[in-house]
């Protein structure tokens, strides 16, 4: 059985464009510039940290902003879309007895309205939102804690790089999905335990903490694809694997990940 946390905007709903439209409107009344799609690009290709430095918003006005964003975003949700094929990814993970939860700096109603809407309302075990844009390290760590969970077999599911940093900070596996904010070259910079371009490679993720001694041959596995070794459960947390050379071809991946490594 793996854990697996996921994130919310950018993971689990396209909230992006959404929320470009809402802080161009309310650009005027906290004093920075509208976000053109140039400008979008080229933060999608910064790390949070290097976003954060050349944000036109003073820190102490972020968690203004923020409320003020999620407040405005809930009564947008309807329209909001939900990631491809995740609906079938998250029953499946679900059918092969992982567990969902998510961890997000959205609130909580918004995001248990958006999954209601979906139709995935129960499948999750856990929600907690309104987590601080720097905070999900300690929160992350705090919800393995009271869960008794073994950090072993924990992977957060996010799409941005602070979700990287906050993963290695807490020594857990980090899953970054590439269909979010962040740009695929951003994630991989930052060394993620898995790259994910496709809902189905989640299931291989998944299926490689049921089978910890597992140990792959190196092989040729397509055309796109070289094979790996994997590491030793015991060395998973102080050399977690990173991925080399990753396939598209998502009905390969679900079948065990076999080529991420």
């Amino acid at each position: 059985m793996a854990f697996l946390i996921f994130d919310f905007d950018g993971t689990i709903a396209d909230t992006l464009e959404a929320i470009v439209r809402i802080t161009n409107r309310i650009a005027p009344e906290y004093g920075y510039s509208p976000t053109t799609p140039e400008k979008l690009k080229y933060y999608q290709s910064l790390s949070t940290q290097e976003m954060l430095k050349q944000s036109e918003i003073p820190l102490f006005r972020l968690p203004f902003l923020l409320r003020r964003v999620r407040r405005e975003l809930g009564a947008e949700l309807k329209n909001v879309p939900i990631a491809p094929d995740l609906v079938a990814t998250l029953k499946d993970l679900l059918a092969a007895n992982h567990r969902l939860m998510i961890m997000s700096s959205n609130s909580q109603h918004n995001i248990q309205g958006f999954l209601d809407l979906h139709g995935i309302g129960d499948i999750f075990d856990m929600i907690q939102g309104g987590v601080g844009l720097l905070s999900k390290a300690r929160a992350l760590k705090r919800i393995v804690q009271k869960g008794n969970l073994d950090f072993s077999q924990v992977i957060y599911v996010g799409d941005e790089t602070r979700d990287i940093d906050a993963s290695h900070q807490i020594g857990i596996l980090i899953a970054a999905v590439t269909w979010g904010f962040s740009s695929r070259e951003a994630l991989a910079a930052q060394k993620p335990s898995f790259l994910i371009d496709h809902p189905r490679q989640l299931l291989g993720a998944a299926q490689t903490l049921v089978n910890p001694s597992w140990v792959r041959k190196e092989r040729r596995l397509s055309t796109t694809t070289t094979a790996y070794t994997r590491y030793r459960p015991d060395r998973r947390l102080q050399q977690p694997p990173h991925l080399k050379n990753i396939t598209n071809d998502p009905k390969l991946d679900e079948k065990g990940a076999h080529s991420w490594f």
